[in-house]
């Protein structure tokens, strides 16, 4: 009868103690389902979108995203790649991407137009953009652009600062789509492009070309590609705005260092440049990035006497009127101090 008992008690033992198992793996399982969905909860699912196809003037954000800058600021992030045929400021305006990348001039002709953007970081401090023409062809001012064929993006404010403060006559403008060809084919044509890239495609090709930055060739310096959201989304979501900024920007100062790191994921997104061109672009564009007030005040700052200096040359150039307030079209209070 002992025996009986003793052998019933191992057995109730037994069955109490896998039933303590049991409960105790699904309590971790329970607890690990529960860990995980947190974790993805706290991830914001946000997106931005781009000036021109994938490229190294947008390395920053990028490394921002292959090194989880993103992630760790709790942040969900998508790219989406712009182009000729794309508007960032219609997509973020309209609630398909929270965040975009315009030119300042871009930024307040799109206030002035009832679009409420705002700026809340800048990339380059001084404007890449360029004229290119055929080597032997040199503009000594904006005004020598006059009975030739160019070939820009249109919509640009630059064209028509440059048209009313220097009056080129008889320009055949053309839209350029990204390709060279018809430049290069066309002698004594100009072509807009960032001396960052465009530059490099035309020495792969050996064609020989001048340059003239519109900074220094008709005192035009916007800037360029500033990262901006809309009133509303800043006034509603400024932790989210902030954390964008903060990892855009350690993604920019690591990309500084690192770029040839990055650029085989970058090209991943664009397997059309070559990394040669994004290796060179990365190197070309980083003076324009870190240099001006960005060595003194950090990536991404921008100050008031450039914007104000700016919207007087859109005034000038009947794109503004001189009532409009530039000041509400942009702040630096999300950046990293």
């Amino acid at each position: 009868m002992k025996k009986f008992l003793f052998i019933i008690s191992v057995l109730l033992l037994i069955i109490l103690t896998a039933c303590s198992n049991s409960e105790s793996n699904l309590t971790s399982e329970n607890t690990t389902k529960e860990s995980t969905q947190v974790e993805n909860e706290e991830l914001a699912k946000v997106s931005q979108v781009t000036n021109w196809f994938a490229e190294a003037e947008h390395g920053g954000l990028y490394a921002a995203m292959n090194q989880g800058y993103y992630e760790d600021e709790g942040l969900e992030m998508t790219i989406e790649s712009g182009g000729p045929q794309v508007s960032a400021i219609q997509l973020v305006a309209t609630g398909q991407h929270q965040f975009g990348m315009a030119d300042a001039d871009q930024i307040l002709i799109a206030r002035s137009e009832g679009i409420p953007l705002v700026a809340i970081a800048t990339i380059f401090q001084k404007n890449p953009l360029a004229l290119f023409t055929h080597e032997g062809d040199v503009l000594n001012t904006p005004t020598d652009l006059s009975n030739k064929t160019l070939y820009k993006i249109p919509g640009l404010p630059y064209w028509e600062f440059i048209k009313t403060k220097f009056n080129p006559e008889n320009v055949n403008e053309m839209t350029y789509t990204g390709s060279l060809s018809p430049f290069m084919t066309e002698k004594g044509s100009a072509n807009q492009g960032y001396i960052t890239s465009e530059s490099f495609s035309l020495e792969a090709e050996n064609f020989g070309y001048e340059s003239n930055l519109i900074a220094d060739f008709a005192g035009y310096n916007p800037y360029v590609m500033t990262l901006f959201t809309t009133e509303d989304y800043m006034n509603k979501h400024p932790d989210i705005v902030a954390a964008y900024v903060k990892a855009s920007v350690d993604g920019y100062n690591y990309y500084k260092d690192h770029s040839e790191e990055i650029n085989p994921y970058i090209q991943e997104f664009n397997p059309d440049y070559s990394l040669e061109m994004f290796n060179y672009s990365a190197d070309q564009s980083r003076e324009f990035i870190f240099g001006g007030d960005a060595e003194t005040n950090g990536m991404g700052y921008m100050s008031g006497e450039r914007w104000k200096i700016l919207k007087e040359q859109l005034v000038e150039a009947g794109l503004l009127e001189d009532s409009f307030d530039e000041t509400q079209a942009f702040t630096t209070e999300f950046l990293p101090k």
